[in-house]
């Protein structure tokens, strides 16, 4: 565990050296990913339509993740209307493994695919989940690694949302 935590603390001080990848206050990495209906759908087209989003990294077979999509799903379906969207990236399964996880899990977002784990490269996705915190403008506001819980959404949300 201790090393698992290093590697990462690693990553994000690396990171920050350059402007290409993800940081707290600059601008989110494009990406264009298949939804499951093979439509592809970019950060930048998400974000012209000024909507909060947020960007979970995740798998089926992730405990952490299994446990967390019920918040993101009551998060979604409390705050869509108000200009909330989740874009659900699933690192590096096929649509025949995730598609009826989708539907047990009741995912009404756009779940995305990252078959070839391009995408979570882009994002320096070490572990999983992963979310990001993206406004309106395209900012990325908030990185959150491990699972959260609704309360911690809905903290990070709410004042986008508003505007602030």
């Amino acid at each position: 565990v201790a090393a698992a935590v290093v590697g990462i603390r690693v990553g994000v001080r690396h990171q920050t050296a350059d402007s290409a990848k993800p940081i707290e206050g600059f601008p989110a990495p494009n990406f264009t990913l298949p939804d499951l209906r093979a439509k592809n759908i970019s950060l930048k087209t998400v974000t012209a339509a000024n909507k909060v989003t947020l960007i979970n990294f995740w798998a089926t077979w992730c405990g952490p993740c299994r446990a967390e999509i019920p918040d993101f799903v009551k998060l979604y379906g409390k705050y869509s209307s108000q200009g909330l969207t989740v874009l659900a990236v699933n690192v590096k399964e096929q649509p025949p493994t995730v598609k009826p996880f989708v539907q047990k899990m009741a995912m009404r977002f756009p779940v995305l695919i990252d078959s070839s784990g391009k995408v979570s490269d882009l994002y320096q996705i070490f572990s999983i989940p992963s979310t990001f915190v993206i406004d309106r403008k395209g900012t990325i506001r908030s990185i959150i690694k491990g699972s959260t819980r609704l309360s911690v959404l809905e903290a990070k949300v709410r004042p986008l949302l508003k505007g602030k």
